[in-house]
């Protein structure tokens, strides 16, 4: 075997004082770390806005509940503000966050696996040297957050397929909740935690502790919101961004087959469908490179002309006076009958049309708002100055023309992981090199290779893909592959040393 159990530490606390190295290598990280975020921020002093970023801070500056996107990070804001109000503040906290997860996951990885001194070298390098952190924990917005506590969540989860107790499963069940709070993207989470639990060799009465302390509080948040939205807005629903995010990507499909339309269109949506077939025919007068809807992406939520936000201004309950969540979430279920029914008349062309262009968008995802600063504008809502108390509207960054051409090469790289890592693993079935280590270390790659394809499968189906959404599997793909070429290299190893002793048998024979 490669590794066996009984050679490591009996805790993550006893390898990091026992093992000198990693103790030296963790110290530079930090001073790295420390290193980069002043001159990041000498670059860019002031954070990188894009829409998102004025609804989280209005929810925050509200205090609200509940809110167009999932309110965790808008709490954030708010419990940030309480020790630091700056933009810099914000900053160095997302990016501790973000780095500071990164390193846990690594050395639980380097604890439980032990890949090989230069392999860790290796990871730690690629790991804390990397830019992007900087430019995605630059940002107002939730993905630097998601994908700490991603992380967060992922390392605790394989610390209990080591050795569950009672502290760390208290610690996952509190961490999945704020992932959930964060982002919805996390709505597969629960079933892997939940699996891990249920798969322990553990008396019954243990086995269904373990799961309450786990999935109790998601579930609490689960209801808590869902009432808050009943008795709000008289909708019972946990993420009405769900319904208009189907119908967005249905629309998108149906650009495709308008005018083409079945026969019986439902009552319920003859409105719509009419608004939809109306938008259609005159997106078709306009050149197609031009479309705004050529590649996938936000234009049928947010666009004023789109259909949905046309049918919000001409048929939504209410009058001028009603909030405009209130509306937005009183059509989420129409919307989510609507994107459903699309998809049921036209199953083929939305795998064509959505499906597999978002499927190439993983491979590469675009870089969005990470193209440019603060969307190419020098100036920023009122709301952002008087939360972060600026004294002006003016921002500025690093690059005059506002371009961020280092994130440029992010797209590539992580299609070239993604396939390194299908190429190793497959590579490693055909060498049957996993009969060649430890059970924890074949249960902990079979469970990042299971999150591996859960996420590629949400988030193909969930919504267009850009590269900031992608920040969490580009970690743990990147430090997954690095794993399997170090059990490649030994597996080679391992056959070049059995060669050179069945040759110097036959070499002895022949004497």
């Amino acid at each position: 075997m490669f590794f066996e159990k009984h050679m490591l530490p009996h805790s993550f606390r006893a390898y990091i004082k026992q093992d000198i190295e990693i103790r030296i290598i963790l110290i530079l990280s930090l001073v790295v770390i420390m290193v980069q975020y002043f001159i990041f921020k000498n670059m860019y002093p002031f954070p990188n806005f894009l829409p998102d970023s004025y609804t989280y801070i209005e929810a925050a500056f509200y205090n609200l509940d509940i809110s167009i996107w999932p309110i965790g990070y808008s709490k954030f804001l708010r419990f940030v503000s309480v020790f630091n109000y700056t933009g810099m503040g914000l900053f160095f906290v997302q990016y501790v966050l973000l780095q500071g997860s990164i390193l846990f996951f690594i050395l639980t990885i380097c604890f439980i696996v032990n890949p090989g001194r230069w392999l860790i070298r290796i990871m730690f390098g690629l790991m804390v040297l990397n830019p992007l952190w900087l430019y995605v924990s630059d940002f107002v917005s939730s993905d630097a957050l998601f994908a700490a506590l991603s992380l967060i969540w992922l390392t605790t989860l394989l610390l209990i397929i080591y050795s569950p107790t009672i502290d760390l499963l208290i610690v996952h069940g509190l961490v999945l909740f704020f992932v959930f709070s964060v982002r919805y993207n996390a709505l597969y989470y629960p079933i892997f935690s939940f699996s891990v639990i249920l798969l322990s060799k553990v008396r019954p009465r243990i086995k269904l502790l373990r799961l309450a302390i786990v999935c109790l509080p998601v579930l609490v948040f689960i209801g808590y919101t869902t009432s808050l939205y009943k008795k709000k807005y008289d909708t019972a629903q946990f993420s009405p961004f769900g319904g208009w995010q189907l119908a967005s990507n249905a629309m998108y499909m149906y650009s495709h087959v308008a005018p083409n339309t079945p026969k019986k269109v439902p009552p319920s949506l003859a409105k719509l469908h009419a608004l939809t077939l109306h938008h259609m025919d005159s997106l078709n007068n306009v050149n197609q490179f031009i479309r705004p809807d050529k590649i996938l992406g936000p234009y049928y939520l947010w666009d004023a002309n789109a259909p949905m936000k046309s049918y919000l201004v001409k048929y939504s309950i209410g009058d001028s006076t009603t909030p405009y969540i209130k509306k937005w979430a009183q059509l989420a279920p129409l919307y989510n009958e609507y994107g459903s029914w699309l998809i049921r008349q036209y199953p083929i062309e939305f795998a064509r049309y959505y499906l597999l262009p978002n499927f190439i968008n993983y491979y590469t995802p675009s870089q969005e708002f990470l193209a440019k600063y603060n969307m190419g504008d020098d100036t920023i809502s009122s709301g952002a100055v008087d939360w972060f108390k600026y004294k002006t509207n003016k921002v500025h960054g690093y690059s005059k023309d506002k371009l961020i051409s280092v994130t440029s090469i992010f797209p590539t790289s992580l299609a070239i992981i993604n396939v390194l890592f299908i190429s190793c693993f497959l590579g490693c079935l055909f060498l049957n090199v996993f009969s060649h280590i430890n059970s924890t270390s074949k249960k902990i790659l079979i469970l990042l290779f299971l999150v591996w394809g859960a996420n590629l499968t949400f988030s193909v189906i969930a919504s267009p893909i850009v590269l900031r959404y992608q920040v969490f599997p580009f970690i743990f793909t990147l430090t997954f592959v690095i794993v399997l070429i170090g059990y490649l290299i030994k597996e080679k190893d391992k056959e070049s040393t059995i060669n050179e002793n069945e040759k110097d048998m036959e070499a002895d024979n022949l004497i």
